[in-house]
């Protein structure tokens, strides 16, 4: 016994090797765990080639390859690091799209290494991608089969080279040469098969031909079942013409063919029954796979893909109670799984439960997953500074990180420090463009500064597809800048993109026009569409609209002959319900509207505009009711999201700025749209009746006068400042 408490004693006293644990992290791909020690060791030994190699390694695979590029531009310089250095540098630059930079790269090691196939291959796929390489592209293609003939990996940059150039007859005969070599040379069971008939599909697809497209996926799906560029792509084929039975149906068959526990298969399958409105069986599915699962990777798929499904459906607590149960398992036989921790932490901040996600961040090995839960924790808690000086922290620790920057741009826009968000949303927009909505909500911030024109320039400079939400915001910034013919052109061009959000858009045009002047305007813009016969997602919020803006006793004898039968062929629709009280409203009929607007609440409670709605229209009789109905509203997941809901919300909440319970509603009110001088200065003017302090009724006032809240703010603020 005292002999093995020496050896024991002796073993836990000798000293590790610091430089062999970061190989060992980086070796179990702790990539994040391993920058700090990679940071400190550097320090010592800042010409080590090896700590910087493995540090620029690090980097990249966390996602910084901007602050690779430092360490391993050193490496590179010596001959001995030179390749293995080259192979990341190269990967960095393509990553970042400079094809031409990482084609010349790969020149580079193979004037060192020109026997290795593998970077030629790497080298003819990249300068297939650029267009200004493709025929480069095709020579190193022919070096390759001149050197080995076998190599068929080099017909993929072939075919890409080929289309590139738009010459489609050479890159389908390369596709039937390699078809034919694939029958002839490759056994059976090589994936290569069902790439190929993938590709064929694909081909045709782009080539327009539908019909040839839907035989050959046929084809590939009966003969390659398990095969994962046949199901991924055939799916994909299937969703893009709406046909998710027939997408659902290639992975249930997948899955029947034995396809392997982690393939991710049944993953698929779940997000096709949610689009199918199949949730339960989605939910059934997953949980089925947990309980089938037999391999230590198969069980911890399958508990993230359960979390991950309650997540996606708004279950977030069971998602965090499922997550949890899958870090712990998975912990066990893969390390720390900082991710997870750090995912897990988040899911406990959306749910309220920050003493338990703080607890968790005493356990995180990468300090800016530290920071950025600390910043939430404050955030949620409204300690905006503290927040901002964590987030901070955060992007200091996560450079290449837009989170750190987009939140701290909201957190600073709650202290009322504008020019501070909107720096921050620049800089998130910098780092990763489409990972946050940074550039609709700096864009807002123009708008609301009446900044029109650098609002629709800020919307416009992108390289990526537009999302709805930001252009709803094109559209009313240019309706409000521009009127009802530019609100019209501008939602032609939006209908081909967004069909389904046509009639939304219609109606925040109409809005947005009718802000312009006395509402007159606005007319023009629902006019045209009243009597198309929409289906009722599009033409039930333009007939609300024309509710709402009809101004002549023409106009609303329109409407009127438009209401009844929408109602009436809509009977379960909420919408028509709030339609209906909308126009009992407008004709003086209190109580035939309110009777409305609640039929409309039973049919969807979570309605904003019919809360708000029936909140103004009670303010008067009863305003705690009113005051309900109001903060309701705005807890809701969309509430004030568009410029309609604030109209009127705002409406509702001039009749009530001497009533007990306003203050929380209108800064709940604020905290969504911070943007919005009108409520900024409602605020601000129940503050002051209250003899609240003059330093946060000025700031109010500041925030509202800046995004255009009117003459009201200025003058009061001019009396605040003649009584000092």
């Amino acid at each position: 016994m005292v002999a093995i408490l020496s050896i024991s004693s002796i073993a836990g006293c000798e000293s590790s090797d610091p430089i062999q644990e970061v190989r060992d992290q980086i070796a179990a791909g702790q990539y994040r765990e391993s920058l700090e020690p990679l940071r400190a060791l550097l320090k010592e030994q800042p010409e080590s080639m090896e700590l910087l190699f493995l540090y620029g390694r690090a980097l990249v695979e966390t996602g910084q390859p901007g602050l690779a590029e430092w360490p391993l531009r050193k490496v590179q310089a010596d001959p001995d690091w030179f390749v293995r250095a080259s192979m990341l540098i190269a990967r960095v630059e393509q990553a970042g799209g400079n094809a031409e930079n990482a084609a010349e790269t790969y020149a580079k090691i193979l004037e060192a290494e020109p026997d290795n196939m593998d970077v030629r291959i790497m080298r003819a796929n990249v300068l297939a991608r650029s267009p200004r390489l493709l025929h480069e592209a095709l020579e190193e293609v022919d070096r390759i089969l001149e050197i080995d003939p076998q190599q068929l990996s080099a017909f993929k940059p072939k075919i890409l080279a080929y289309l590139g150039l738009n010459q489609p007859d050479d890159a389908e005969r390369a596709l039937l040469e390699l078809g034919a070599r694939i029958e002839a040379e490759q056994p059976e069971d090589n994936p290569i098969r069902g790439w190929h008939c993938a590709t064929m599909a694909i081909f045709a697809d782009d080539k327009g031909d539908e019909e040839v497209a839907r035989e050959r996926w046929l084809d590939c799906t009966e003969r390659f079942p398990t095969n994962e560029n046949v199901v991924t792509q055939a799916v994909e084929f299937y969703k893009k013409h709406e046909e998710y039975e027939k997408a659902l149906n290639v992975v249930q068959v997948a899955v029947d063919a034995g396809a392997p526990e982690d393939s991710g298969y049944r993953l698929m399958m779940a997000g096709l029954l949610r689009q199918l409105d199949r949730t339960d069986e989605a939910e059934a599915l997953l949980i089925e796979g947990v309980d089938q699962a037999t391999a230590q990777i198969g069980k911890s798929a399958a508990l993230l893909a359960l979390a991950e499904h309650y997540k996606t459906t708004g279950n977030l607590q069971a998602a965090a109670d499922t997550l949890e149960k899958g870090l712990a398992f998975t912990q066990k036989f893969a390390g720390a799984q900082p991710e997870l921790l750090f995912a897990l932490a988040d899911l406990w901040v959306q749910l309220g439960e920050d003493d338990r996600a703080l607890a968790l961040t005493s356990k995180m090995t990468v300090p800016a997953h530290s920071a950025l839960v600390r910043g939430a924790v404050a955030h949620d808690r409204k300690e905006y500074a503290k927040a901002v000086k964590l987030y901070d922290e955060a992007t200091r620790l996560w450079p290449e990180n837009p989170f750190g920057p987009y939140y701290a741009a909201q957190a600073a826009l709650a202290l009322g420090q504008v020019d501070r968000a909107f720096e921050s949303y620049l800089l998130s927009i910098r780092i990763a463009e489409t990972a946050t909505d940074s550039r609709t909500r700096a864009a807002r911030i123009l708008f609301a500064e009446r900044r029109y024109t650098t609002a629709l320039e800020m919307l416009g400079t992108t390289r990526v597809p537009p999302s709805l939400q930001s252009q709803l915001l094109g559209l009313e910034v240019t309706a409000r800048s521009r009127g009802a013919k530019a609100a019209l052109q501008f939602a032609n061009k939006f209908s081909q993109r967004f069909p389904k959000h046509f009639g939304t858009a219609i109606a925040i045009g109409a809005d947005a026009v009718g802000a312009r002047g006395d509402g007159t305007e606005a007319w023009a813009v629902v006019e045209p569409f009243l009597n198309l016969g929409f289906p009722p997602h599009n033409h039930l919020p333009i007939l609300l609209a024309a509710v709402d803006w009809a101004r002549t006793d023409e106009q609303l004898a329109v409407v009127e002959s438009l209401v009844g039968p929408a109602v009436e062929a809509n009977p379960d629709s909420a919408i028509a319900k709030t339609i209906e009280g909308a126009f009992f409203e407008r004709k003086g009929q209190a109580k035939e509207a309110e009777a409305s607007y609640r039929a409309a609440l039973e049919l969807d409670g979570k309605s904003v505009t019919t809360l708000f709605r029936l909140a103004g229209l009670i303010a008067a009789s009863d305003p705690a009711r009113s005051i309900e109905l109001l903060s309701k509203g705005i807890e809701q997941p969309v509430g004030l999201d568009s410029t309609v809901q604030t109209r009127i919300f705002l409406a509702a909440t001039t009749q009530l700025l001497d009533s007990p319970g306003i203050e929380a509603v209108l800064q709940l009110a604020l905290e969504r749209t911070p943007t919005e001088g009108r409520i900024a200065y409602q605020l601000a003017a129940v503050l002051q009746a209250e003899g609240a302090e003059p330093s946060e009724v000025a700031r109010l006032l500041r925030r509202a006068i800046r995004f255009k809240a009117g003459d009201d703010a200025l003058a009061l603020r001019d009396q605040i400042a003649a009584k000092r």
